[in-house]
């Protein structure tokens, strides 16, 4: 069962697709698609820190938002934070397509389009609009739309995170040859985040299977002691949204957690 915004969204996305322009050519044989993928350290913990407005289960999170000036915040703090991930969803989370420039004016560091994405119009409209990845999310795509799509991106010179809930879908994205995936901690149908499942799905993947992927943990992510309980255990990525948006002084709370993932030698 889906969940009512959700339904909502892919009502409105699908009403917009007609008025997706692509201009330039489709693919782009240039680049590799490695920009978003290539930043992540192997070495210590990375962060990819959100910038929303609000969200479906809070509501507005930060009503005052200006994206360039939360990028450029967040760049001031490459020690942990190896790229931006930007919304540009209108109806729940308030964002628009032009964030993505935003963001990108403020940082160096490559950003992740974080949008509910079904068809191919979308994946060129988001290379288009300079992000440098985008969000693929399992449980709304077939199989065969989702390596669809996936294949899509590479041509279009674009980095996918393939989010990922249960056994079922991380499966799926392994087999597809998925580099980069993410785990969300939030059951998409209840809204319910457990800060604990990806630690029980993960306990269930057999590590050697696991090797050498990028798995990023998402939802629920606001205490360093946590990110330092999953880096023993492999996770090394790390996308936080709310816990930065919210603060009202993000300098200061970007600061505060520096200091503690070096307190802790996880940076």
């Amino acid at each position: 069962m889906v969940s009512k915004f959700l339904k909502d969204i892919l009502i409105a996305k699908k009403k917009g697709l007609k008025d997706i322009k692509i201009s330039g050519p489709m693919d782009n044989p240039d680049s590799n698609g490695k920009g978003f993928i290539n930043n992540i350290c192997p070495a210590r913990v990375n962060i990819i820190a959100e910038i929303k407005k609000a969200s479906p289960s809070r509501g507005i999170i930060k009503g005052d938002l200006d994206v360039a000036e939360a990028a450029k915040a967040y760049n001031k703090y490459r020690s942990f934070i190896s790229g931006l991930s930007v919304l540009t969803e209108e109806l729940y989370f308030k964002g628009k397509k032009t964030d993505i420039a935003l963001a990108k004016a403020g940082a160096d560091v490559p950003v992740l389009r974080k949008d509910f994405m079904f068809s191919e119009r979308q994946v060129y409209e988001s290379a288009g609009l300079g992000a440098d990845c985008i969000l693929l999310i399992s449980s709304l795509l077939s199989y065969k739309k989702l390596k669809k799509l996936y294949e899509c991106a590479g041509k279009a010179g674009l980095d996918v995170l393939v989010e990922t809930y249960d056994r079922q879908e991380l499966m799926r994205a392994l087999d597809m040859g998925a580099e980069m995936i993410g785990i969300n901690n939030r059951d998409l149908k209840k809204m319910h985040v457990d800060s604990n499942h990806i630690i029980k799905l993960l306990k269930d993947i057999p590590s050697d299977i696991l090797e050498g992927m990028v798995i990023i943990c998402e939802s629920g992510v606001d205490d360093v002691a946590y990110i330092e309980k999953l880096y023993k255990m492999g996770v090394n990525t790390f996308l936080i949204g709310t816990h930065f948006m919210k603060s009202r002084e993000l300098d200061d709370t970007l600061l505060e957690f520096e200091n503690e993932l070096k307190k802790r030698n996880l940076i």
